[in-house]
């Protein structure tokens, strides 16, 4: 129950936020001069999966992501739009070996990796506040979909290799951060309200190169 309610809350003050902040001031750049473009972010994530759904896969419960995103800023609104992408490293628990014969013609004996590539959209607003609106605030709602989601052994086209069933889905983000000269260094918390994912804790820097 208390689940529920934390994913129906993220998900309203998501849509909330969306339409509040919208219409008020742009005060999305520290010193709210007129600009739009795009940047550029880093990240690295804890991700939490659904523990029925790894179990079935033969993966652990928790998996590390990292990846990088674009994201549209404006100063003619508070929302923002991103885009971006991350390698999903699985925990696995049903690791496989097979003699590897490499472009010299050496043979050795490779372990798999479990890993999956993940694609996501987010969109909502980013506001500033505090001594020269140096920090913020975001609240978004976003979706994320997994791609080539498998365990195989790395460089080898023919080799052995079985499909990963994990999906991503809908969720909605709370985030807390502080620009530091031209970066931006966040803490965001992702409340997954759909797919295989429960929630991710992401580690991200951001600047405008």
């Amino acid at each position: 129950m208390t689940n529920l309610l934390l994913k129906t809350c993220l998900l309203g003050a998501s849509l909330l936020a969306s339409t509040t902040f919208a219409a008020a001031p742009a005060s999305n750049n520290p010193n709210n001069a007129d600009y739009t473009g795009w940047s550029w972010s880093g990240h690295i994530d804890h991700v939490t999966i659904d523990s029925e759904a790894a179990a079935e896969q033969w993966i652990e419960d928790s998996a590390t992501a990292i990846g990088g995103a674009a994201e549209y800023y404006s100063s003619t609104t508070e929302n923002t739009l991103v885009l971006g992408a991350s390698v999903l490293l699985y925990r696995d628990n049903a690791e496989f070996a097979q003699y590897v014969e490499d472009y010299w013609g050496d043979v050795d004996y490779t372990e798999s990796d479990a890993t999956a590539f993940m694609l996501f959209a987010e969109y909502g607003p980013k506001y500033r506040f505090g001594s020269d609106n140096m920090s913020f605030v975001t609240v978004r709602g976003g979706v994320s979909g997994i791609l080539a989601s498998e365990r195989s052994i790395s460089n080898c086209s023919n080799c052995y290799s079985e499909d990963i069933e994990i999906d991503g889905g809908v969720y909605g983000v709370l985030g807390i951060g502080q620009t530091l000269g031209s970066l931006d260094l966040s803490l965001q918390f992702q409340q997954y309200l759909s797919g295989d994912l429960d929630n991710t804790l992401r580690l991200k820097l951001s600047g405008a190169f």
